[in-house]
């Protein structure tokens, strides 16, 4: 537990400070923020396999422009289900790193990459906490003036834990995007 507890910090703490360091810099030269919420179907492969589908968001994202090729993006969701006196919650925090292709049209426009890396666990009857590293590609389709439609597949391994073997995962997102400037 104490070993799933530094994890999860350590993973946390660095969202955080990535959050902290990219704002800065992002601040003075008046870059561009970007929220957004996305929905997802994931499923797993192999033996064990499993589908999930939320909607209508997965997970609410911060993406802070570093520059207009790049941007860092924290993202996190909180599940958590009650009944006959107990209590299950989903976690999931996770740091990327957004390289843009298209840095001369309008921001938040065009295809981009996605490394990132995080953790997913639970807790109820046991705690639960295993290591994400995977990437993902998608584009932006910009609406309005501040919007944007995104959409991306990505793909993600977690790593054994206590509890669970190692699981390689498929993913599938639409999501919309709100830009600052």
């Amino acid at each position: 537990m104490t070993a799933r507890l530094s994890a999860a910090s350590v993973v946390v703490a660095l969202a955080i400070c990535t959050s902290a360091a990219a704002a800065q810099s992002s601040a003075p030269a008046g870059r561009t923020v970007e929220l957004g919420v996305d929905a997802v179907i994931a499923t797993t492969l192999g033996s064990d396999k499993y589908t999930t589908i939320a909607i209508p968001n997965a997970d609410f994202r911060v993406g802070f422009y570093v520059n207009n090729n790049l941007s860092i993006e924290p993202r996190v969701a909180i599940n958590s289900v009650s009944g006959d006196g107990s209590t299950y919650t989903e976690y999931h925090g996770e740091v990327g790193v957004l390289y843009h292709f298209m840095p001369s049209t309008r921001v938040g426009a065009g295809p981009y990459v996605r490394p990132f890396a995080g953790i997913v666990g639970a807790s109820g009857d046991g705690s639960e906490t295993q290591l994400e590293l995977g990437a993902g590609v998608g584009t932006k389709i910009p609406f309005g003036d501040r919007m944007a439609t995104r959409l991306e597949a990505s793909y993600a391994h977690l790593a054994s834990s206590s509890y669970n073997d190692s699981v390689n995962q498929l993913a599938l997102s639409v999501g919309i995007s709100f830009f600052t400037r």
